[in-house]
């Protein structure tokens, strides 16, 4: 039991582990972090409480009406929550999908681990199914790779629950089930009284998942986000080629992974962004959605210069490479992918992305021969904006490659005064 981050011996009985951790341990796809949420029939946020206590863990209570809290340890997220309902069972007919509505009893759990079955996957023996507690077949839903509501009302109870359907579908490679998709485009309009920071969030984890452009797709066919993208403000066609493009640059320049997966806020990277802002034609048509301040830099940027580049990418002199790269310097490889994706053939990017990958490149990373200091106490030039205007054009020059050393640079600015 050591991948846990507290002896289970210490709950009370039965406590259920429920939910995500269940689903993973069947599929076999658990991480090195922990995300386990617990049913207690009484005295859940007590017995939350007291683990924390003792494993000297961080403590919060999410929902005192609700009796839900939580236990945060290094390596694990650790949720009890108060059983809804007089049975387990109706506890679990309240959940989302049949796939996450699976439980087992802790103690009965250690009984499992103590047979040295290890990882359990699909093909687990009989006298470990047995143990599950699944009414609706959810282990069926896990070998069938379907993702099926529990009840149509659970889904219109709580909206966010549709938008999870499209992102668990992305994550786990499986497929909703058609009455699903059918009861989620019915009730998807109840979407729009979601916080948004609620959706935001299902968003970026969709999004960053390897097939999450197929479901952000669907989700907008269906119209699932109507009312947070409106269609009239989308580029279907460039959003269509977005995930082969970002692929083909990974292949092509293996380093640009550090640039997609940058992180910029919350659970949401790079790579967010740049499908975002794939799929809109207006940064205003995303205002909704409260993004940090970074990632709306990063989208107006890369929208704003997005033409601008595909113009330059004809033909630019020195300079205009230069003043280009010092405008988009930060998320240029974000606006290089949008253009492919909108047609703008690789021969035409690639010298720009190789620039911007080298860090000795003297257009996109030029090293200044002057500096403002220089300039004061070498030339006696007071501060001012003539300041600013000499070592800008010193640097022009130097990028034409007209100066190369200090001393010529100081020359230039003689001949200028």
């Amino acid at each position: 039991m050591q991948q846990f981050p507290f002896d289970f011996h210490e709950l009370p009985t039965p406590t259920y582990l429920v939910g995500g951790w269940v689903r993973d341990r069947l599929l076999n796809r658990q991480g090195r972090y922990l995300d386990l949420d617990f049913v207690l029939p009484d005295r859940a946020i007590e017995v939350a409480q007291a683990i924390a206590r003792k494993y000297k863990a961080g403590f919060v209570v999410l929902d005192a009406e609700r009796k839900i809290a939580r236990v945060v340890f290094a390596n694990a997220t650790a949720d009890f929550a108060q059983q809804m309902g007089r049975t387990i069972r109706e506890d679990l007919g309240r959940r989302d999908f049949c796939m996450n509505a699976i439980a087992i009893e802790c103690h009965q759990l250690l009984e499992i681990e103590g047979l040295g079955i290890g990882d359990w996957g699909l093909g687990i023996g009989k006298q470990v199914v047995e143990l599950l507690i699944d009414p609706f077949d959810g282990f069926g839903d896990l070998q069938s790779q379907q993702i099926r509501m529990v009840a149509p009302e659970n889904l219109a109870e709580d909206p966010l629950r549709i938008l999870r359907g499209y992102r668990q579908a992305a994550q786990l490679g499986f497929a909703i089930e058609d009455l699903t998709r059918q009861v989620a485009i019915k009730f998807a309009p109840r979407l729009k009284a979601i916080a948004a920071e609620r959706i935001r969030t299902e968003l970026g984890y969709l999004l960053h998942s390897s097939n999450g452009s197929y479901w952000m797709m669907a989700a907008v066919e269906d119209q699932i986000l109507a009312d947070w993208l409106p269609r009239q403000h989308l580029n279907i066609a460039r959003f269509r080629q977005i995930e082969s493009v970002i692929t083909m640059l990974l292949k092509e320049y293996p380093d640009l992974e550090l640039f997609f997966s940058k992180h910029l806020a919350a659970d949401r990277y790079a790579l967010v962004i740049i499908k975002l802002a794939a799929l809109t034609n207006s940064a205003n048509a995303l205002e909704s959605l409260g993004l940090s301040r970074a990632e709306q830099r990063w989208l107006l940027g890369t929208l704003r210069y997005l033409p601008q580049f595909i113009d330059l990418s004809e033909q630019a002199t020195l300079t205009e490479q230069y003043k280009f790269f010092q405008a988009t310097l930060e998320f240029f490889p974000a606006i290089a992918t949008l253009a492919l994706a909108a047609g703008l053939e690789l021969p035409k990017v690639a010298p720009w992305l190789e620039r911007w990958l080298n860090p000795h490149d003297a257009i996109a990373y030029p090293v200044a021969l002057l500096t403002g200091d220089d300039l004061r106490y070498e030339l006696g030039i007071a501060p001012s904006p003539k300041l600013g205007e000499l070592l800008e054009t010193v640097k022009l020059a130097q990028v034409e490659g007209q100066v190369k050393t200090r001393a010529a640079a100081i020359a230039l600015v003689k001949t200028l005064m």
